[in-house]
């Protein structure tokens, strides 16, 4: 028994202890915004208890003003709606920075703008409809209204004005369907390129990715017409055609070089002739090592030549001995035999 005195008072003492703790006491009162939900506590700290266990002393001191915070709140006139309890907090008398800007209000779209300036009011459409056809509510958006519209229009008429009794209606229902939602895509992207001020064209779709802007094609209309013998000085002009003054553009006049100062001119010629004379000639190893062999290969075959002709037998005859005798200079020895016959 004595067991179960003691759990009882121990739990009574917590008990106690959890009701003391509602009611904090401070030497200064707290400043606090109810509207911003901040609690500004100007009371010194305990220098020592922060020294000692600085963890288990602030967790204390934030339990303490969190708790002065919901007392505030709880002050306040509740409200009760659908069984839930609820208070209205006041205006905050403090204005906190804000980590992103304020959101800028979307912008209005070209039938919001006319429904603006005309007073149209929107009215909303129910969300049924009754069809007399299949005698039934038909929702008016969804699969079910597709559904819907199949089985009604599983036969269409032909109208009696037709040009063509046997095309097909219900592909030419399909395509007109088509066209209706390119439309409306295509109104969407208009607004979203109008309220980031892009610029699209009046008539037709936008602009591919990959095709050539306005501009580019001005330029490859001049090059093209530039691009002639006489750099299209007798090409044709266009009604309302603006040249283009384009630098980029070959066969234009360039601007002249301004002239320079004399000082410049000559530090500019000095500096010229500085990196001519500091070029040193480029001397190719492998280059003179074979025209060196080739010279040693050419002298060789040149004294080959040479010696070959002195093995040779026979006498060798200078130029002059095959000159022939002159008259009346040499003597007559009389007939000899195996001489040359005179005809």
């Amino acid at each position: 028994m004595e067991d179960v005195y003691a759990v009882l008072n121990k739990k009574a003492a917590l008990d106690v202890a959890a009701q003391q703790s509602v009611t904090v006491t401070k030497v200064l009162d707290p400043e606090i915004d109810l509207g911003t939900l901040l609690c500004f506590d100007s009371n010194d700290f305990d220098t020592q208890q922060l020294r000692s266990n600085q963890e288990a002393y602030l967790t204390n001191e934030t339990r303490n003003n969190v708790q002065l915070l919901i007392n505030k709140l709880f002050e306040l006139p509740m409200k009760n709606e659908d069984g839930y309890m609820y208070v209205d907090l006041p205006e905050p008398r403090y204005n906190l920075p804000r980590e992103k800007p304020l959101p800028t209000p979307k912008p209005l779209t070209k039938w919001q703008k006319f429904a603006i300036e005309k007073g149209i009011k929107k009215t909303p459409k129910p969300k049924a409809t009754w069809d007399e056809i299949l005698q039934k509510w038909i929702p008016t958006y969804g699969y079910k209204k597709a559904a819907a519209d199949k089985e009604k229009d599983w036969i269409l008429e032909v109208p009696g004005n037709a040009a063509d009794p046997n095309v097909d209606l219900f592909a030419q229902k399909r395509e007109a369907k088509k066209e209706r939602v390119a439309k409306n895509e295509y109104q969407r992207l208009r607004n979203i390129a109008a309220s980031r001020k892009i610029k699209v064209p009046s008539v037709g779709l936008p602009p591919l990715e990959g095709t050539l802007h306005s501009n580019q094609l001005k330029t490859a209309v001049d090059v093209a017409k530039i691009s002639t013998a006489s750099v299209g000085k007798f090409q044709p002009k266009i009604s309302k055609e603006v040249i283009s003054t384009k630098k980029n553009i070959p066969g234009l006049k360039k601007d002249k070089i301004p002239a320079k100062s004399m000082q410049e001119e000559k530090s500019s010629s000095l500096q010229i002739l500085e990196s001519i004379n500091n070029k040193k000639p480029k001397f190719n190893l492998e280059k003179a090592a074979n025209k060196a062999i080739h010279a040693e290969e050419v002298e060789r075959a040149r004294e080959k030549k040479e010696g070959g002709d002195k093995k040779k037998g026979g006498r060798s005859r200078s130029k002059g001995s095959f000159k022939r005798p002159t008259a009346n200079t040499g003597k007559r020895l009389g007939k000899q035999k195996g001489g040359r016959k005179r005809r």
